[in-house]
């Protein structure tokens, strides 16, 4: 029972309401002193798992990348695993190696892998331990029918269709990127370089910015008669909390096709990273990969090991065509500074940027218009190159 539910109960049974916050009082005390801080194991242990992500592609070049675990309380950035040899493996026999790009990531160029066909990967490390997948079958995904939107009260909503007249995938993944057009507040017309105050040769005031999606979205046809998948919800975007729909956005979703146990591989995932929130929700649990370590089956290996092609299918939206809602720049607050020249230089050095030059009557210059780096330079956000489906 909550304590606030205790309150109510005690108040209405007669207790008097001038003890009740002594009552809050009291038990918050006897909580806090009760309690200790429980770090389990998960979170200080030094274990650095190997971790696998990737695929066997059908249709086109296949990158693996090799990394480690670390701890939740671990601010580093992530160890990644370097100078092991991959190759994949057909159960008919032959090996196709992978290349190692020095970074972690692991490619093979070349669409290698037939479908219906099954394949493994077995990776070698630098330290000598030894990793085998279980073999895979190959998939090749359906097209997407079609990738649709809905503009409603509280954003875009986001549809995605598809089919195998086959009857035979019944189980879908997507991933999305998501790209859109913004300015900064000023248009900055001058620079300092080389020890000098000069006309800006490029423009940083217009950029784009692409963001991957990092929730995990699923799809099944399995319990129907057709394989037939209509309008599965993905991703809602808010007019309200970013820029995304200020000018033009365009969304480009990636599917793929899995089998029975990847599915469930990812829908144990998506329960581990997206259904927590309190006692009374799904606990978490290992979500139990196909790849094994050769000289301890026990030790924990992260990554689930699939083949198949990819679908992709992009939309664009522009703002002409949404509500008339209120989209922040997220420049809301900026504003110029009036910085006279002798203090240019020194305010450049702290970080300010130059917008353009303060003339006098008699056309002198007399100081400069400046601002911070986010509120000048939209490259703090994004790129300044227009990508080459815009």
């Amino acid at each position: 029972m909550r304590i606030g539910e205790e309150i109510s109960k005690n108040s209405r049974a007669g207790m008097h309401w001038k003890r009740v916050p002594a009552l809050v009082g009291l038990l918050l005390a006897v909580l806090w002193g009760c309690v200790d801080p429980y770090r389990p194991p998960a979170i200080s242990a030094p274990n650095t798992y190997l971790v696998v992500d990737g695929f066997l592609n059908g249709a086109g070049p296949s990158t693996i990348r090799l990394s480690r675990t670390q701890n939740l309380s671990d601010n580093k950035r992530v160890t990644v695993e370097t100078k092991a040899v991959v190759q994949a493996e057909a159960q008919t026999g032959g090996s196709f190696p992978f290349t190692d790009k020095g970074d972690g990531t692991y490619t093979r160029p070349t669409a290698d892998f037939r479908f219906g066909q099954k394949y493994r990967l077995r990776i070698k490390t630098n330290g000598g331990r030894e990793y085998l997948s279980d073999y895979v079958t190959v998939l090749k995904t359906p097209a997407v029918d079609s990738l649709s939107w809905q503009a409603q009260g509280d954003g875009v909503q986001f549809h995605v269709s598809t089919h195998d007249p086959a009857n035979n995938t019944r189980y879908y993944r997507w991933e999305f990127e998501e790209t859109w057009e913004y300015y900064v507040n000023f248009f900055s017309r001058i620079e300092y370089q080389n020890g000098k105050f000069d006309v800006r040769q490029e423009d940083i005031s217009h950029c784009w910015r692409t963001e991957k999606s990092t929730s995990i979205w699923l799809g099944s046809s399995s319990r129907l008669s057709q394989d037939v998948i209509s309008k599965a919800q993905l991703l809602k975007v808010s007019p309200s909390t970013s820029d995304r729909l200020r000018i033009r956005y365009s969304l480009l979703v990636k599917q793929y096709a899995l089998t029975a146990e990847s599915y469930e591989f990812w829908q144990n995932l998506k329960k581990n990273t997206e259904s927590l929130g309190s006692l009374f929700d799904p606990q978490p649990f290992q979500a139990m990969g196909n790849i094994h370590s050769v000289a301890d089956p026990n030790e924990p290996v992260i990554g689930y090991l699939s083949g198949y092609s990819v679908e992709e299918k992009r939309i664009f939206i522009a703002r002409t065509q949404l509500p008339d809602w209120r989209v922040p720049t997220l420049y809301e607050s900026c504003e110029p500074d009036t910085i006279p020249v002798k203090d240019a230089v020194t305010e450049v050095e702290r970080g300010l940027v130059p917008i353009d030059e303060i003339l006098n009557m008699r056309g002198q210059v007399v100081g400069y218009s400046m601002s911070s780096e986010y509120c000048v330079d939209c490259r703090t956000r994004g790129s300044n190159v227009r990508p080459s489906y815009w």
